[in-house]
C-alpha cells in the first residue's frame, strides 16, 4: 500500500491479492474511487515521484508499470511489464528511481530492473524465500529479509559480480544453542539526522526454540512461546545483528498471552521513533520504539484493526497512518497522535463479496490459519501460519516426542490423500489436525461450532495457493527432460514410492535405524522449495539427498554428475 497527495486529497493505492486489483481510496472522502484489474495478484507497489506506479504480481511472474489517469476515480492504464523468476514478492525503486529491484520468494532471485524499460540490469541468487529489500540512498547495497531463515542477504551492487554476503540473526539467549529466526516479511530503515547515511535496519520476525516443549509423551506445547516475537536490529556499519544475547519474550506472560504476541509480522512503517508493526493473527497494529536495541519489549500501544493487516503506510505530516486488511478488505485509518483512541477513526471496505475463488468457509478457514490466539489451536499462541509460512513450512526441524521432524508443505499436496503425518499414523485430515491441536497443547475442538471450523480449516488447506512456477529455458527445460527418465527408469526407482512426483501413501524404514521405524513417503510437489530434507533434516540440499540415500530410497549412486543434476532439475521442477 501507498499513500500519495492529489489536490487537497489524501489518496491510498492498495494492492488487493485477493481480487487481482489496485484500488484507489480516498481517505480523507472515506470512499472507494477506482479498481483497477491486474494481470495476477499484487504484492508490493512503489508510487513513483511522477505518479507512476509499479507493481510486482505474485502469481503471474510479472513487475508492471501503471499510470494514473487524470483523475483519481478513473483506473490507471497499464504502461509496461516484464517477466520476473517465480514468484515476485519484494519490490523496492532507488531514490534516483533509475533502477527497480524485485525479490522472487520461490524463485531466489533479486532482479535489478531499468525503471523506464523494466529491461533487466542483472540478477543475483539468493538463499531461500526472499521477501522485503531494502537498498541504502548510497546505493552501495541491498539488504533483503527472508521469510525462512536465519539471516538479512546483504548484496554488494557495486562489485560487477555482486558479493552476497549475510547477517546472522540468530539470538543466542544466555543459552549453548541460539535460537533460530523466521518469518521476516518487513524490513524497514530508521534514519537519523543524516539521511544519507542509515545506520540501522528493523527487521520484525520471531525467534524460534526447535527444541521447545518436548514436555511430555504427549505434547510438544507449553507456556513458553517457541516463536517469540522480536525485532532484530542490524548495524549496517559493521553488518551485524545488535543485541545479540539480549533475552526474548519467550514467556506467555512476557507478552500478556497469546492474545497478544506479534508472530505473525507482515508489514511496517516508520514514523519518526516510532515504528508501527502490522500483526496477523492477533489483527492489530502495534507503536513500538524504534530506538530500542530490541523494539519488541518496548510496546507503546496498540491499535485494533480489520482482519489480516497486510499493509501500513504513515502519512507525514498528518499524525496517522492507514491500515490495509487483506482479509476483510477494509482500509481503516489510525490517529497516531498521543492519548488518541486506539480504534480506527476510518474505515473503508472496498468489497463486501468473498474472493474469487474462495467460499465463504474456506474464508474463515483462512483466518483460522493465521490465528495466534486461538485456544484451540495451541496454548503457547502458534498459528498453522507459524510453522507453515504461507501454506509451505519453516525450514526447521522440530524435536518432537518421536524425535526431530522436520516441517511439511502443505500447500498444492493436500489433495494427494492420507495417510498423514511422518509416520503416516493418522488417516484424515480431520484427525491429523485435531491430534496437531492436542500437541501444541491446545484445547482442540468438543462442540458443533468447533467442528465446523475445524471443517472451515481443512476446506482452506485443501485450496492454499501453490508457488507459481516461471517457464524454464530451453536448456532447462531439456536438462529436466533428462531427469524425468531417469526418474521414472526402473533402475533408479524413484517412481516406485513416488508415482508422477506424488506418494504410494506406503510407510518404509528409509532410515535403517535399530528400531526399525517406518515412515511415510511424502509427496515430491514442489520439493526444491523445502530444505531441508529427510524427516530429520539431515540433508541440506537435494544433491546431498541424492548422494546420500542411495539404497535405501532408490538407486543414485550409478548416476554420473551429470545425471544427478538431470536428476536434481527435475524434482525442482515437480
Amino acid at each position: 500500500m501507498a499513500l500519495v497527495r492529489q489536490a487537497d486529497r489524501t489518496i491510498a493505492y492498495v494492492a488487493d491479492a485477493d481480487r487481482h486489483a489496485l484500488h484507489t481510496v480516498d481517505i480523507d472522502g472515506r470512499s472507494l474511487l477506482a479498481t483497477t484489474p491486474l494481470a495476477g495478484a499484487p504484492s508490493q507497489l512503489v508510487v513513483l515521484a511522477d505518479g507512476r506506479v509499479a507493481v510486482s504480481l505474485r502469481d503471474s511472474n510479472r513487475a508492471a508499470l501503471l499510470e494514473p489517469a487524470p483523475a483519481p476515480e478513473e483506473k490507471l492504464a497499464p504502461l509496461c511489464e516484464a517477466p520476473t523468476p517465480s514468484e515476485p514478492t519484494g519490490l523496492f525503486v532507488t531514490p534516483n528511481e533509475a533502477t527497480m529491484f524485485v525479490a522472487s520468494g520461490w524463485g531466489r532471485t533479486l532482479t535489478a530492473f531499468v525503471v523506464d524499460t523494466l529491461d533487466v540490469r542483472y540478477a543475483v541468487p539468493l538463499p531461500r524465500e526472499p521477501r522485503a529489500i531494502y537498498v541504502e540512498p548510497s546505493g552501495r547495497r541491498a539488504f533483503v529479509s527472508h521469510a525462512i531463515g536465519d539471516q538479512i542477504s546483504i548484496v554488494d551492487l557495486e562489485d560487477p559480480l555482486h558479493v552476497l554476503r549475510s547477517v546472522d540473526l540468530r539470538r543466542h539467549n544466555g543459552e549453548t544453542a541460539s535460537r533460530r529466526t523466521g518469518q521476516g516479511f518487513v524490513l524497514t530503515a530508521l534514519v537519523g539526522t543524516n539521511p544519507e547515511r542509515v545506520t540501522r535496519l528493523l527487521a520484525p520476525m520471531v525467534s524460534v526454540d526447535e527444541d521447545a516443549g518436548s514436555i511430555s509423551t504427549e505434547t510438544y506445547g507449553s507456556r513458553f512461546l517457541a516463536a517469540a516475537p522480536l525485532v532484530a536490529v542490524v548495524d549496517t556499519t559493521s553488518e551485524s545483528l545488535l543485541g545479540r544475547d539480549l533475552s526474548v519474550l519467550g514467556g506467555l506472560d512476557d507478552v500478556g498471552g497469546p492474545e497478544k504476541a506479534c508472530t505473525l509480522p507482515r508489514t511496517a512503517a516508520l514514523v519518526g521513533d516510532r515504528l508501527l508493526l502490522g500483526c496477523l493473527g492477533v489483527d492489530a497494529v502495534l507503536e513500538l520504539d524504534a530506538r530500542a536495541r530490541d523494539p519488541m519489549h518496548f510496546e507503546r500501544r496498540r491499535f485494533r484493526v480489520p482482519a489480516g493487516p497486510m499493509g501500513v503506510a504513515a502519512e507525514p505530516g498528518r499524525e496517522r497512518a492507514v491500515v490495509w486488511s487483506q482479509f476483510a478488505a477494509a482500509v481503516s485509518v489510525l490517529d497516531l497522535h498521543e492519548g488518541a483512541s486506539t480504534k480506527p477513526v476510518v474505515e473503508v471496505v472496498v468489497s463486501k463479496d468473498l474472493p474469487p475463488g474462495l467460499t465463504a468457509v474456506e474464508a474463515r478457514g483462512r483466518i483460522l490459519f493465521h490465528a495466534t490466539n486461538d485456544p484451540r489451536i495451541s496454548g503457547d499462541g502458534r498459528a498453522c501460519a507459524s510453522c507453515h509460512i504461507d501454506g509451505r513450512e519453516d525450514g526447521i526441524t522440530w524435536q518432537t516426542p518421536e524425535g526431530r521432524h522436520q516441517t511439511i508443505m502443505l500447500a498444492g499436496r493436500m489433495n494427494e490423500g492420507a495417510p498423514f503425518g511422518w509416520r503416516g499414523e493418522t488417516t484424515t485430515l480431520r484427525h491429523h489436525v485435531g491430534r496437531t491441536m492436542k500437541r501444541l497443547a491446545g484445547r482442540g475442538v468438543f462442540s458443533g461450532a468447533d467442528f465446523a471450523d475445524l471443517d472451515a480449516l481443512i476446506a482452506y488447506l485443501k485450496v492454499m495457493p501453490a508457488p507459481v512456477r516461471a517457464e524454464p529455458n530451453e536448456a532447462r527445460r531439456a536438462l529436466v527432460t533428462r531427469g524425468r527418465e531417469l526418474f521414472d527408469d526402473p533402475q533408479q526407482g524413484c517412481a516406485t514410492c513416488h508415482p508422477g512426483g506424488g506418494t504410494d501413501r506406503a510407510a518404509y524404514d528409509v532410515a535403517r535405524s535399530p528400531f526399525r521405524i517406518p515412515f511415510d513417503t511424502p509427496s515430491l510437489r514442489f520439493v526444491g522449495g523445502t530444505a531441508p530434507y529427510f524427516h530429520d533434516g539431515r540433508y541440506a540440499t537435494l544433491g546431498d539427498l541424492l548422494r546420500g540415500v542411495d539404497g535405501t530410497m532408490g538407486h543414485t549412486g550409478s548416476l554420473s554428475q551429470d545425471g544427478l543434476r538431470a536428476l536434481e532439475a527435475y524434482l525442482e521442477d515437480l
